[in-house]
């Protein structure tokens, strides 16, 4: 005999399964696509936004900030109208990047989310979760990129190129840059990376990425990463030492490279490179940080700074 509560779970599950199966059939069907009136019961009609905006047929996706046109073509126009902000009055689906997203931009004919990108904290996910709308983000999507700007950041950090320029720009504009530039190079001497030791924190796909380059241009490679998973072990280099803290990875480190998410709440990793870790740094190391700037105790690397020959 099964329980009453059960039957009735059963039941409704094997609903929702065949509800959604039919809604996947009839997707590859133009004319029996999205319907604007199946929501998430978040109100009535009337606190929808114009339902001019709305093409029967047709998902309709939101965008923020410039998401790339490559992108974007993965929605054929026959299936999905593609709207910037206020204009997608009644959006099936949330694209975005940095936008900051706000819970009344957010329609209620939405049904999903998706972060392009691989942090969420833009997003109120919490929030999201208790209306029933899942959050997607796309973890791997722009690792070259931010790799490279690591790479950039280690090799402006060791050369002092931002000081250069300003210094220079200073002398053209007093009209004594062409007597001061072989004079005033010595003020900016700066140190080779090749046999010097990078840290990497957090070692998913820009960490391993960064660590395996680093490795190319003859650096020595810390990294830690309690979390490692297996696909991105396979991605590290062989020269790679691993340390059991961010304290024995740093310690010895010219360079330290943050690629960790940043999460709120209790267990999160706010202000996960503190006093403690930052305490562990060498004179003179140099922090890339091109995660998120939350993932630092401000005022202990201040105090560091303030003490060090670091940048």
């Amino acid at each position: 005999m099964i329980p009453t509560t059960l039957a009735r779970q059963t039941v409704s599950k094997t609903t929702l399964i065949a509800s959604t199966t039919k809604r996947s059939i009839s997707s590859s069907t133009p004319t029996l696509l999205a319907d604007v009136s199946v929501e998430h019961g978040r109100g009535d009609w009337k606190t929808y936004g114009d339902i001019t905006s709305y093409q029967p047929g047709k998902f309709q996706v939101k965008t923020y900030n410039k998401i790339s046109p490559l992108g974007l073509q993965k929605f054929p126009n026959v299936q999905y109208d593609i709207k910037e902000g206020d204009e997608a009055a009644n959006a099936h689906a949330i694209l975005l990047r940095s936008h900051k997203l706000q819970e009344e931009e957010v329609p209620h004919t939405v049904r999903a989310i998706a972060r392009c990108g691989a942090g969420t904290n833009n997003v109120p996910v919490a929030r999201m979760t208790e209306l029933g709308i899942p959050v997607f983000n796309t973890p791997g999507a722009n690792a070259n990129a931010v790799k490279e700007l690591v790479l950039a950041g280690m090799l402006l950090g060791s050369r002092r190129i931002v000081g250069g320029i300003n210094h220079m720009t200073s002398l053209g504009e007093q009209g004594l840059a062409k007597e001061r530039v072989e004079k005033d190079k010595a003020l900016f001497g700066g140190r080779e990376i090749k046999g010097k030791t990078l840290a990497v924190i957090g070692l998913g796909h820009i960490g391993a990425s960064t660590a395996r380059d680093a490795e190319h241009l003859g650096m020595n490679v810390v990294g830690y990463d309690p979390m490692l998973s297996i696909e991105n072990a396979l991605k590290l280099p062989r020269s790679i030492s691993l340390s059991d803290s961010m304290c024995n990875a740093v310690r010895d480190a010219d360079y330290i490279s943050i690629n960790i998410p940043y999460i709120k709440g209790e267990g999160g990793t706010h202000g996960i490179i503190g006093k403690d870790v930052v305490g562990s740094f060498k004179s003179g190391a140099v922090l890339l940080n091109f995660a998120r700037g939350e993932l630092v105790d401000s005022e202990a690397l201040k105090e560091h700074l303030d003490g060090n020959d670091g940048r």
